[in-house]
């Protein structure tokens, strides 16, 4: 049996859904035996119910910093919140527009631009209320930071995160570590599982350390070059059943 870890927007969602015939394909991995989990970057609160539409259970959210598995969270870090309480403040004396997220929510700490909602639409993902004190009494998983000007200051007083560019719009903001490879990690060996048995499946350069930490890494057709620069192969566009032609190229499908 087989882990195979996929990516959501650009892998197996087109435009914010189900890819065409995304949803047979994994059928037919779990026919076969083999376990599909999802490794993204949205929190679990912007899944929308997809995974049940995929017939997918078990999942890393947050770009690594929570882990759903057999019906119960096994793992969460969430962002220190002094360090949360420290960049608030920052993005409120520089009026820069930040969204902060937990398992359960995805809130606007303040929206001064058009940006936010614009990082919405590339995701199809809703439109954040604003909530100047949501932090509070929150366990913030990761956040979005919208400002190019600004995002180097931000990265030298905030050397606890990372800022990582995600759109044209803005940086997914997460705990300083390996991003979703820090949880594939921790995820196999706490099922004490063979690494020559885990496939990681993505598109974006959030997905760099996932693949770089497994053998049979595999990248999206319409992958970012970085991406394929690091895999083991490139399937075909997220359009043109690329799930399904690296499935049938690994023999895990027919």
């Amino acid at each position: 049996m087989a882990i195979v870890f996929l990516d959501l927007d650009g892998t197996v969602l087109d435009k914010g859904k189900p890819a065409e015939g995304i949803i047979e394909t994994i059928a037919l991995l779990k026919k076969n035996q083999h376990q599909p989990i999802i490794a993204t970057g949205r929190v679990p609160h912007v899944f929308y119910g997809i995974h049940n539409t995929l017939g997918i259970s078990d999942y890393i959210a947050a770009n690594g910093q929570y882990i759903f598995y057999q019906n119960q969270v096994i793992y969460k870090k969430p962002i220190p919140s002094d360090v949360v309480e420290r960049l608030v403040n920052f993005c409120m004396q520089k009026e820069l527009d930040l969204v902060l997220e937990t398992a359960d929510d995805y809130v606007a700490i303040q929206k001064n631009t058009i940006l936010v909602d614009q990082f919405s639409d590339v995701y199809h993902i809703e439109y954040p209320r604003v909530n100047p004190t949501f932090h509070r009494n929150q366990e913030i998983l990761a956040g979005v930071f919208f400002s190019d000007e600004w995002v180097d200051d931000a990265r030298q007083l905030f050397p606890e995160l990372q800022f990582n560019k995600t759109s044209a719009m803005g940086y997914d903001i997460n705990l300083k570590g390996d991003l979703k490879a820090d949880a594939v990690r921790w995820l196999i060996d706490y099922l004490n599982y063979p690494i020559s048995d885990v496939y990681a499946i993505g598109d974006g350069l959030n997905d760099i350390s996932m693949l770089s930490a497994v053998e049979n890494s595999i990248a999206m057709g319409n992958a970012h070059p970085y991406l394929k620069a690091v895999a083991r192969f490139v399937t075909k566009d997220v359009t043109d059943g690329g799930i399904k032609h690296a499935l049938q190229t690994f023999h895990l499908i027919d």
